[in-house]
Order: structure tokens, then sequence, then C-alpha cells
């Protein structure tokens, strides 16, 4: 499951939370640099308590609870709610979900930038590799990692054809079309998915373009790879439709 609930908390007031010291502890920073500096802005409890020099994660959770309790006082927002009807203190930062019994937590968009401005622009990974294209209709081969800023992926033109040949050119997630919203110029204007990310896979390999790639706009490409591991097309589809 992937916690998601909205929260009424814009970036001004993030921003005046985190200069208040009476709201945010100078401990209360360190944990949220930590996340705000990782990947994704995405890191769970144990990985901050070990980069922390703590034994366990617990004093993270609970440092997290009360700092929420005080943004919440402060704000006078409703906090997320279990079905219990009680809050669900870390959901007030961070986004979530559960994956093998692990619970990594990803900063609120609105917080990212509240953070920001705090702390200095993050020079990390970007959410997703910028593609990089290259002409080669003799192979499908794909993944030679470039050192630019970040790591760039060498996309394969041919293999791109081929997918959008054969699935069209409208995004396979939300069915957007940019040729009929904008006419010859949108038309063919996609971006191409891959199932398994390149970044996993780190080295060069022969892409199926029907198996391995699928259509998508770039706003539900972005939110594919708002999380460390991606989502899948099926639960953006689910998203969308509020389930």
């Amino acid at each position: 499951m992937f916690y998601n609930e909205p929260l009424e908390i814009s970036t001004a007031v993030w921003i005046k939370m985190l200069q208040d010291k009476e709201v945010t502890t100078e401990n209360d920073l360190k944990i949220l640099k930590l996340v705000y500096e990782s990947k994704n802005h995405e890191i769970r409890a144990s990985e901050i308590a070990s980069r922390l020099n703590i034994p366990h994660h617990g004093p993270i959770n609970l440092q997290i609870s009360r700092f929420s309790k005080r943004v919440i006082h402060n704000t006078g927002v409703q906090p997320p709610l279990r079905k219990d009807g009680k809050p669900r203190w870390w959901h007030v930062p961070f986004l979530g979900y559960e994956k093998s019994g692990r619970f990594p937590w990803i900063m609120r968009p609105e917080l990212v930038i509240a953070c920001e401005e705090i702390f200095g622009q993050n020079d990390t990974e970007f959410v997703y590799s910028v593609e990089v294209s290259r002409e080669d209709v003799s192979s499908l081969t794909e993944g030679t990692v470039r050192q630019v800023f970040v790591n760039h992926y060498e996309r394969n033109r041919r293999a791109r054809r081929i997918c959008i040949n054969h699935y069209g050119s409208k995004c396979v997630v939300c069915g957007f079309d940019f040729e009929k919203t904008y006419g010859p110029i949108g038309k063919d204007k996609i971006h191409i998915h891959h199932l398994v990310p390149l970044s996993e896979i780190q080295k060069e390999y022969e892409v199926d373009p029907i198996r391995d790639l699928r259509p998508v706009c770039p706003n539900c490409h972005f939110i594919i790879h708002s999380k460390r591991e991606p989502f899948t097309i099926e639960e953006v589809r689910r998203m969308m439709l509020g389930k």
C-alpha cells in the first residue's frame, strides 16, 4: 500500500515551521536533511539511525512523531488518520509504502521545496535519468552508462520507433495524445518507459521494444519514478481512479 493522503500545509508554511525553533529542533533538522539529501528524498528510519550512529530506529520514529505533533499543533491542520481515527504522525512530513517488511519514507513535495530553501539546492540524483539517444540501426543494445552530472543512459531510437509502432503514441496509463492536443507538432511525442529501469541493469542489454518498453506521457512517467522502486503502470492507473 502506498500512503498518499493529502495534507493542507503549503511550502510557505513548511518554511515557517522549519525556521521556528520551538517547532523544529536541531535533531529534527538533522533527520529532515538526511531525508532531503537521499535519492528521490526517500529513506528508511533504520537507515537514518545508522547514519546518525543510533543503534535502533525507534528513537527516529519517536522524533518524527514529536515533530509532527508540533507542526499540527502550530498549524491547526487535520493530520492524516488511520482507519481507527488515530493520527498517522509520520505521514505529516512524509509519504510512504511498505515493501518486504520495510517502510521507506518519501518527503512530501511541499516540504522538499521548503528544505531547498533551508538547506540549499539538492545535488543528488534526479528522479529519473535523462534520456540520451543514439542512432544505431544495427542492434537494439541499450544501457551504456555515461558520467555527466548524473548517470545518463543511452536510449536507442530504433527501439523507440518499434515500441510506438506497436503501442501507438498515446500514454498507456492515462491515454493522453500529444498529436490530438497540439496538432502535427505533437506526432509521436511521448516518453518511452522501461519496465525494468536501466539504472538497475547497469550494463548493455538487448532490449525487446514490445516486451520491455511502453509509451507514457511525461506526467505519468514522473509519477512512475516518484519512489526508489518505480510504481507499475497498473498502480498508477489505480491512483488515477482513486483506488
